[in-house]
């Protein structure tokens, strides 16, 4: 299955596949949609109403977690746009991209999944985040003990990377100061690992070399990895990851390549060339 993200919803989706539920929530009969986002939408938006109360007992009193959209007007003809909201309650048994329990082929139909509470993260926690470069593989372990939301977002960002092979469209390496920091951002359209800066667990006071932080006080989305041990910024950074040591020797490498010109001598160092990556979680190999 592949992620699908609406203004920061999540679904998981597959083509060609319809995800059979059972209770029947809304009834695509009655209920169209635009596209496959607008449908996975509609899921996020019953689930809401559902928890503001506004949904009676019986079949209106389950949240959504699957949906099926018809979406190709020649294979789906008077169906075209039909789109059913779903309750699967086998659906934690499964994980994406994994098809859920009731899944079937079915030309021309798109069905997408919702999962809760990030139940379909856990068999990502011992892994670690790589950033790969064509200058090498950049390593970190993810610190949740002190940026647990930011290591929630970025596995969830790298699992819905996953099925383009973690092709991350303008995640880039753009700034490299030399005995201070080398500084990246990870963007791209769905991807939000952004975070509120506060609250979170009291950090490092002395802020190592290797540690990945995010950068300007803030939760995200822009990052830079520490190249000295230092104590200045007491608890101003939150730091999500520990870069490997081979990846410290990658983070070297970029420090030694062209910069651009600056305009006056205040102006950070910035790259002649950014460095794009990819990003996926890997299990830490021994």
């Amino acid at each position: 299955m592949r992620a699908l993200a609406v203004a920061g919803d999540m679904c998981y989706t597959t083509q060609d596949y319809e995800f059979w539920s059972d209770p029947i929530l809304v009834w695509g009969y009655e209920h169209r949609a635009a596209d496959a986002a607008e449908c996975c939408a509609s899921c996020h938006a019953q689930r809401r109403l559902l928890e503001r109360g506004g949904t009676a007992e019986g079949r209106n009193g389950s949240a959504c977690n699957t949906w099926a959209f018809c979406g190709d007007r020649a294979k789906c003809k008077e169906r075209f746009g039909e789109c059913w909201l779903k309750r699967n309650k086998q659906l934690n048994e499964t994980r994406p991209p994994e098809l859920p329990k009731g899944a079937s082929k079915s030309e021309g139909w798109i069905s997408g999944a919702v999962y809760e509470n990030d139940t379909h993260l856990q068999q990502f926690s011992g892994h670690e985040l790589v950033f790969h470069t064509k200058h090498g593989d950049i390593t970190m372990a993810l610190l949740p003990d002190l940026a647990p939301n930011s290591v929630a977002e970025l596995r969830r960002a790298a699992l819905m990377l996953a099925p383009y092979n973690g092709y991350c469209q303008n995640c880039r390496i753009y700034r490299p100061e030399k005995n201070f920091l080398v500084q990246g951002v990870i963007e791209a359209p769905g991807v939000y690992p952004a975070v509120p800066r506060h609250p979170s667990p009291p950090q490092k006071m002395v802020m190592e070399k290797g540690l990945v932080c995010w950068a300007g006080g803030s939760g995200g989305p822009h990052w830079f990895v520490n190249m000295i041990d230092q104590s200045g910024f007491k608890d101003d950074h939150l730091c999500f990851a520990k870069a490997s040591n081979a990846s410290m020797a990658v983070f070297d490498k970029i420090l030694e390549l062209p910069m651009k010109n600056k305009t006056k001598p205040s102006d950070m160092n910035g790259l002649l060339e950014p460095i794009f990556y990819n990003m996926t979680l890997r299990k830490p190999q021994r």
